[in-house]
């Protein structure tokens, strides 16, 4: 009797380990920030390239990693749903060709003529925690614009921003803060780029 009892609860603590697990299914996240650009009403002849953004291969990924005690580890129950440089490639595509500043803004893979090119390098996209538990995301993108004829340097720039992450849920705080500071970014490149080429 004492047996079959022993039996019947280490099959219930089974069975309710196998419940908790079965819940908690991988979820793939979507690199989207909410982006309200200033809109053109007259834009220039300048057709401008995005460049593959270049990027460390850890982010040649879907991994949604965080760093701890110096180690890069994955969430188990996230990943993106693109990797992060494939993705801001079309967001910074898709920003730019909203405001109507330049005649066109085209992907890198496009066969269209341009006459500039925006190279995009990676040099932060990260959560990282702090020794007291709590965490933030680091997005740093380092930005070239090029002149194809001439192949000059047009102007070059770091634009960075740290968000906390305030949702403790996994990943989805994270993807969270990333879309954020991904915002931030975008929302700098814009100004600055428009600057540069009025």
């Amino acid at each position: 009797m004492k047996n079959v009892l022993l039996a019947l609860t280490t099959l219930m603590l089974l069975s309710g380990c196998s419940i908790k697990e079965a819940s908690q299914r991988p979820y793939n996240y979507t690199l989207e920030p909410m982006m309200k650009l200033e809109r053109f009403s007259v834009a220039n002849q300048d057709v401008l390239k995005i460049a593959y953004v270049d990027a460390p291969s850890g982010l040649n990924s879907r991994a949604i990693v965080y760093k701890k005690e110096g180690a890069m580890l994955p969430y188990k129950y996230g990943a993106w749903s693109e990797t992060p440089p494939l993705k801001l490639q079309y967001l910074i595509t898709e920003a730019l060709q909203d405001q109507h500043h330049f005649g066109s803004v085209i992907s890198g893979t496009s066969m269209a003529s341009n006459n500039l090119v925006l190279e995009p390098v990676i040099q932060n996209f990260e959560e990282v925690f702090r020794e007291d538990g709590t965490s933030y995301v680091h997005v740093s993108i380092r930005f070239r614009l090029v002149e194809i004829k001439t192949g000059e340097v047009l102007g070059s720039t770091k634009l960075s921003s740290k968000k906390d992450v305030t949702n403790t849920h996994g990943a989805e705080g994270a993807v969270e803060a990333f879309n954020a500071a991904t915002e931030d970014v975008i929302k700098s490149l814009s100004i600055w780029i428009n600057e540069l080429r009025k």
